[in-house]
């Protein structure tokens, strides 16, 4: 005879995961509407009205899952930090050498932000110039720890290998010079690419 406590159970967990499907499924809408928004006008020139707007809802069908446009702003570059981190842990794990893990690091780093200047843009605030930006002590406390997680599989290969903390900031610093002189047509005036010329500082 079939057990109807186990059938109830199953239909509430079917229940359930439709229903988690559905509201990841509006989150993730939500989500990239706001990274297609903060591209455009920025974080200062968003609001929570025009990112419902293009997400194709009502400010208030926003608010259940973010409490407002910098919550917003953090989900976008988290996602982008992900991925980050991915393509790093992956060059790395690819790479035989030890000695050439945190090399391999650094250019992937540099590869994830050289084919999406949109995230670079979003992750520097570069709308708001050269100012130190935040989006509040906590939302920018879970964004470091991103960062430095990404950082420190970096620096675990170079230390490995036989470099020191130095060498790390360093490349790390070259990289994001070079990324912002390449995105905005600064190394044209030497006619050289960006990544050729991270390589050559990485040789040292």
């Amino acid at each position: 005879m079939p057990d109807l406590h186990d059938q109830e159970s199953t239909k509430v967990d079917a229940r359930q995961m439709r229903a988690d499907h559905l509201r990841g499924a509006r989150r993730s809408l939500i989500v990239n509407a706001a990274r297609d928004v903060f591209t455009k006008e920025g974080l200062d020139g968003a609001s929570m009205r025009s990112i419902a707007r293009t997400a194709g809802c009502t400010t208030g069908a926003i608010y259940p899952y973010f409490h407002g446009k910098e919550e917003l702003y953090c989900a976008v570059l988290q996602e982008a930090l992900e991925q980050l981190h991915i393509n790093v842990t992956e060059a790395i794990e690819t790479c035989l050498s030890i000695e050439e893990k945190a090399q391999a690091g650094v250019l992937a780093f540099f590869d994830f932000y050289n084919e999406r200047p949109d995230e670079l843009a979003l992750g520097l605030y570069v709308f708001s110039g050269l100012k130190r930006v935040g989006l509040g002590r906590e939302l920018d406390g879970v964004l470091n720890v991103q960062v430095s997680g990404v950082i420190d599989l970096i620096e675990g290969c170079a230390r490995a290998g036989g470099r020191s903390p130095e060498w790390t900031a360093g490349a790390i610093a070259h990289c994001m010079g070079l990324l912002v002189m390449g995105h905005t047509g600064r190394l044209s005036h030497w006619d050289y690419d960006g990544r050729y010329l991270l390589e050559q500082f990485l040789l040292r």
